[in-house]
């Protein structure tokens, strides 16, 4: 089978939308299929000079077209929205130029306005159409209040229901996002839930004392309480702040924010202004350091604006049940994240934005370390029975095949 994907995230993207879509495809060409992907240009880290407006690369078996894009400052929504449509229109020219003629065509959420090209060249090639939604739009703009336009909601709602129906498929990251979808009006039966991943046999338990990355980064003999991962808009990490400020006085709890994203100036500001020590922050880890990143915390918070369950769906919670640790989820009671906590005892589940709430559970789990552990063991074992990189993989592959039929 020939497959193509459009998404503007790809190897070498630290982005998890990125390296999700790269594990994928590997996959998917090990198990006999062609794949193409048509990317953009990472924002993270050098690229290769673009000698022309498209670049034609291989990634392993993958064919690779990487369109070029302007790459300003994201977290100014007009800019963002250039560089989206910079990568929209190079991404239509390159959609004529794969090699092998697909059979299906699938397109992510990154950017939204994707669907279109789905459409158009499911058409043009007379193949099956999948619309693979990462987050939904634009709600998860209106509930962050980042999308203040009424003409930009309206026609990210129009493109988006578009997209759901012209589908062969759709294709869910959770339940609660699947509900979600079903409320838009989108018949449930061609909605199919297909959980992100974590390669269980890459990100695994270790012993602390194997660990380097807590003596590289001066964070032995701490109670490590950790977020890893995008730090937008949509996490909600001011009130982090806040809670590291009313607990600067509690000895050895430290707080640490890995990742990059466009309110982390903000938040670094704010951590400047307030003098605070016991939070500091870190730049995305190397594929290669991520095992330990990972393993250091005692704690990893998983954080969403109140509202966004079924929008978003963090795919960071992945690695963290691999790596057999437990987590604090600042999330709404109805959301994947919270049903995965209370229905394997593997994390505690907060308010989002209450933060009286999640100084009472690091008090807590600061005082209870021996229920962390208990915790971290049920984690582990969710994620190789549930969550692991070949379970997932391996529904996409049997969904792609069925609907081939």
């Amino acid at each position: 089978m020939n497959i193509l994907f459009f998404n503007r995230s790809f190897y070498p993207d630290v982005e998890s939308t990125g390296q999700l879509l790269t594990e994928l495809c590997e996959d998917l060409t090990e198990y006999g299929h062609n794949v193409s992907v048509i990317c953009g240009r990472s924002y993270y880290l050098g690229d290769k000079k673009f000698n022309f407006y498209l670049q034609f690369d291989k990634y392993k078996k993958v064919e690779v077209i990487r369109a070029w894009g302007t790459k300003f400052l994201k977290r100014f929504l007009f800019l963002r929205l250039l560089n989206l449509s910079t990568y929209f229109f190079l991404a239509f020219i390159a959609g004529f130029l794969v090699k092998n003629k697909p059979d299906v065509v699938i397109v992510q959420t990154d950017p939204p306005l994707l669907g279109p090209l789905g459409i158009f060249f499911s058409k043009w090639y007379k193949a099956k159409f999948v619309y693979s939604c990462q987050d939904l739009y634009p709600d998860v703009g209106i509930i962050t209040g980042k999308l203040k336009s009424s003409f930009l909601n309206y026609l990210l709602e129009k493109i988006t229901m578009l997209s759901f129906k012209w589908s062969d498929c759709v294709i869910s990251i959770g339940e609660d996002m699947k509900n979600r979808i079903i409320g838009k009006g989108i018949d449930k039966n061609k909605i199919f839930v297909i959980h992100n991943w974590a390669d269980t046999n890459t990100l695994y338990p270790i012993l602390p004392n194997e660990n380097k990355f807590k003596t590289k980064h001066n964070l032995n003999n701490s109670f490590l309480v950790m977020y890893s991962g995008n730090i937008g808009f949509t996490q909600g990490l001011d009130k982090l702040v806040e809670v590291a400020s009313r607990l600067k006085e509690k000895n050895n709890l430290r707080f640490l924010l890995v990742g990059d994203g466009a309110d982390k100036p903000n938040l670094e500001a704010q951590v400047s202004k307030l003098e605070l020590k016991n939070i500091s922050f870190l730049p995305y880890q190397s594929k290669e350091e991520l095992n330990n990143s990972l393993n250091s915390p005692d704690i990893h918070l998983i954080t969403s604006q109140r509202g966004l369950a079924g929008i978003v769906v963090p795919s960071k919670i992945y690695g963290i049940l691999a790596c057999g640790k437990p987590f604090i989820a600042w999330v709404d009671k109805e959301s994947e994240i919270s049903h995965i906590a209370k229905k394997y005892n593997c994390g505690i589940v907060v308010k989002p934005g209450n933060v009286e709430e999640m100084i009472r559970s690091l008090e807590w789990v600061f005082d209870n370390q021996s229920e962390l552990k208990k915790m971290g063991q049920n984690s582990r074992k969710v994620a190789v029975e549930f969550f692991d990189r070949k379970v997932s993989t391996g529904k996409f592959n049997k969904l792609l095949e069925e609907i081939s039929l």
